[in-house]
């Protein structure tokens, strides 16, 4: 990669500086971005991020690695190093709802030691593959020793959340008007979706509607959450659209670009506390 070095290297005091000093305003808009599945593009798309100096965290299955388009341990050290997360996403990306108790807790232990291992650094944050879970599943994420994990729950732009059911404002995907009504309606959503009704039929894709939230975000305060897989992206020949809501949303003037990690202790604080959990890279304040 050519441009992750710019990552490394962006200006602005950590996280942990700004909790410090003076706290949050009241109206302080977060931006968060994450990848799932860690596929070999990924790398074309870091190097989109770092131009932009946006952070990342990028959800790998560590089963098949350095496997057929699956990114490579040095890959993934490479992204590490120039200042991305690398979170967990199971060993085989198994729906964790559909196996056993033991099952799940294999893959959860088992991908998160493999990457720990490999990067060097703990690696508190989890991705359910395909967004299932439940209350079961969270116990056992938990129990496994992660310290938040992200869900497929859209149209979120809210950083009040709970830690282990991390939601999302827009995918890279170009979802129909249906596919916002049955992810918000399997998750018992109807007051948000009936909120964003009129807004999903006036926006006419992906980026548009991505563009009117963050405008949203940006009057009202909150988290904006990019959500997206670069496989998808490639297969659908998206990268101007992605490269268009990128250059929209990054440097913002008081906008704080973070990790998913780092985003979860804005509600969480005591995770950096009682945890020992340390933010991997410096937050960019544009």
């Amino acid at each position: 990669m050519k441009d992750t070095d710019r990552l490394r290297t962006r200006g602005g005091m950590s996280f942990q500086e700004q909790c410090c000093d003076g706290g949050l305003p009241g109206k302080t808009v977060f931006v968060t971005t994450s990848w799932d599945d860690g596929d070999r593009c990924d790398l074309r798309l870091a190097e989109l991020l770092a131009s932009r100096r946006l952070p990342a965290t990028f959800y790998v299955a560590t089963g098949g690695l350095g496997t057929g388009s699956t990114m490579s341990a040095a890959h993934l050290r490479e992204l590490s190093n120039a200042g991305f997360e690398i979170g967990a996403h199971t060993v085989t990306h198994p729906v964790l709802t559909e196996v056993s108790a033991s099952v799940a807790t294999r893959e959860l232990l088992d991908c998160k030691r493999t990457l720990e291992n490999l990067l060097g650094r703990e690696v508190p944050s989890f991705a359910y593959p395909k967004g299932r879970y439940n209350s079961a599943i969270v116990g056992l994420v938990r129990e496994a020793g992660y310290r938040s994990a992200r869900g497929v729950r859209m149209l979120s732009l809210s950083h009040d959340f709970p830690p282990f059911e991390m939601p999302v404002t827009i995918q890279a995907f170009p979802h129909a008007w249906t596919g916002y009504a049955r992810n918000l309606f399997r998750r018992g959503e109807v007051a948000t979706l009936a909120r964003f009704s009129l807004q999903l039929g006036r926006t006419k894709n992906w980026v548009a509607l991505g563009k009117s939230m963050f405008d949203r975000v940006l009057q009202h305060g909150g988290a904006w959450h990019l959500l997206g897989h670069s496989w998808q992206t490639e297969k659908l020949d998206g990268w101007s659209e992605l490269e268009e809501i990128l250059d929209y949303i990054s440097a913002r003037p008081g906008v704080r670009y973070v990790t998913n990690a780092e985003l979860c202790q804005v509600e969480h604080p005591r995770m950096r506390t009682e945890t020992g959990v340390v933010p991997q890279q410096k937050v960019s304040t544009h």
